[in-house]
């Protein structure tokens, strides 16, 4: 529950020798407690002198939300200013509740003002029955991260250095740290990362790349936009991840590179590609844009090939604001041409030894997602605690005999996705749960080697039988840190409903 605690109430429990039961909540994080930032002033003159110094200790309980210039025009048309913006606040911000000693103060409050004794029996009460869940809910995090992000954004706008800069800098430093690897290059696309990764290693006009034809376009498309030919090997029917065995199967002299991609979360077997890179002298670039976090053998994605390319797109497991992206490495040799490629092959500035192209990550998104990192692995903890409640329920439910579900090959999977095999009927039980307002997903409908704009490759339909099984029988569920178990339990009931029809 999110609750924004109006200044009387705040007043009144700071006065008191009593510790306050909604302060209580906040502290133990049964609900989450915010204040406006106006409040501090009127806390500041409604406290006497003695009393004022617990202002600062309550904020290590509270968060702060900041009212926009907008908020305080609307708040000051008419009387009643403090509890004007009260409202204005918790309908921009989503919050559940003002929390207050006089309701009755709030006109036109549609129910959203409490009393302490109010807001105590909602958390004691019932909760809510669950008759929709979405696929994924951005906003329902930014309440977590909102001071953090807040704090970056203002330092970027106030400093006005938008482009790379100490905030990319810091980033760089941060992911590098976490990804296992020495380096890390941000850039200004998930998609620019691997195209650029392409160019730091020299690959081009004549060259081919083995990847998988059951990935988002982009590991393909970048590929051919460095001027090579993608060659597609098969995947994987348990993890969906490329295969080794079929990668050996195409590699010819022209073969320059291998990008395996890290599929919904867990990573390809890297071992056994890593060894065919050294018998052909192969560049391995990681498409490791939904795999941020993940494990193999107790090393991280993108510290297991040369690169490793990273998304930053909202929707991911660590998301911006826009656009963004990063490159992972641990040869210095590649880390400077990276850094070169990305302004143009600038170096120094005006002059070109080569060419690259405008890859820059700007300082925004760069404070928005190191202000997200912090709280990376408590979400990831979160994802696969979810994983292991559908494997669970699924299982108690008698679901397994109708659909596969996703293995953890290699710990850690960290489900940027989970993915479930419904066979035939995949598409039906699309239908049903969207009837029954449950977000779900088909990542992705149509592989790669029967794509219209990859014709001229050669492939036809039939070439990849293990892709376009899974093309036609996957289904991704809601698996954010953001959904709660009776969402879970909903959307089961619903499967076994479709299932078993009871």
């Amino acid at each position: 529950m999110e609750i924004l605690l109006h200044h009387d109430y705040l007043i009144q429990a700071l006065s008191s020798t009593e510790e306050s039961s909604v302060l209580k909540l906040c502290k133990t994080e049964s609900c989450k407690g915010w204040v406006a930032s106006t409040t501090i002033q009127a806390l500041w003159q409604g406290l006497e002198k003695d009393e004022r110094n617990k202002i600062k200790p309550l904020l290590t309980h509270l968060s702060v939300v900041t009212p926009t210039a907008r908020d305080l025009d609307d708040a000051l048309q008419g009387d009643d200013f403090e509890e004007k913006l009260a409202l204005i606040l918790i309908r921009s911000c989503g919050f559940d509740a003002v929390v207050s000693t006089m309701p009755e103060k709030f006109s036109n409050n549609e129910g959203l003002v409490l009393t302490a004794d109010q807001v105590q029996s909602k958390i004691d009460g019932p909760v809510d029955s669950v008759n929709e869940v979405k696929l994924l809910d951005i906003s329902a995090s930014y309440h977590q991260i909102l001071n953090d992000v807040e704090i970056e954004i203002a330092d970027t706008t106030r400093t006005g250095q938008f482009i790379l800069g100490s905030k990319v800098v810091q980033l760089e430093e941060k992911i590098a740290d976490y990804c296992q690897a020495k380096y890390a290059v941000g850039v200004s696309s998930g998609t620019d990362a691997l195209l650029i990764s392409l160019m730091a290693a020299g690959i081009g006009e004549g060259d081919e790349v083995i990847t998988s034809p059951y990935t988002f376009f982009a590991t393909a498309g970048s590929i051919v936009r460095a001027g090579a030919k993608p060659v597609f090997a098969d995947i994987n029917d348990v993890t969906f991840n490329i295969k080794a065995e079929h990668i050996e199967r195409c590699i010819t002299p022209k073969t320059k590179a291998i990008m395996p991609v890290h599929l919904y979360g867990q990573c390809a077997d890297m071992e056994p590609i890593m060894e065919l890179a050294k018998k052909h002298n192969l560049v391995v670039i990681e498409d490791a844009a939904q795999s941020i976090g993940s494990e193999y053998k107790n090393k991280r994605a993108g510290s297991l090939g040369d690169m490793g390319c990273f998304s930053f797109f909202p929707a991911k497991n660590l998301g911006a604001f826009g656009d963004g992206g990063i490159v992972t490495t641990s040869s210095d040799d590649l880390y400077e041409k990276l850094k070169v490629l990305r302004v143009h092959g600038s170096k120094p500035k005006y002059y070109h030894k080569s060419i690259g192209g405008n890859f820059r990550l700007d300082a925004l998104q760069a404070g928005v997602v190191k202000a997200k990192l912090k709280y990376l692995e408590g979400w990831t903890e979160k994802r696969r605690q979810n994983a292991t409640v559908y494997n669970q329920l699924l299982q108690q439910n008698a679901l397994i005999q109708y659909i596969q579900l996703p293995p953890e090959v290699f710990p850690r999977h960290v489900f940027n996705q989970y993915v479930i095999r419904a066979g035939s009927r995949r598409d039906e039980l699309r239908t049903f749960l969207n009837e029954n307002k449950i977000g779900c997903e088909i990542y992705y409908p149509l592989p790669l080697h029967v794509q219209e704009c990859f014709q001229s490759l050669g492939y036809k339909k039939g070439d990849f039988p293990e892709s376009e099984k899974a093309a036609n029988e996957t289904l991704a569920l809601p698996i954010s840190h953001e959904i709660t178990r009776p969402q879970q339990e909903y959307i089961v009931e619903k499967i076994r409903m479709f299932f078993l029809g009871k």
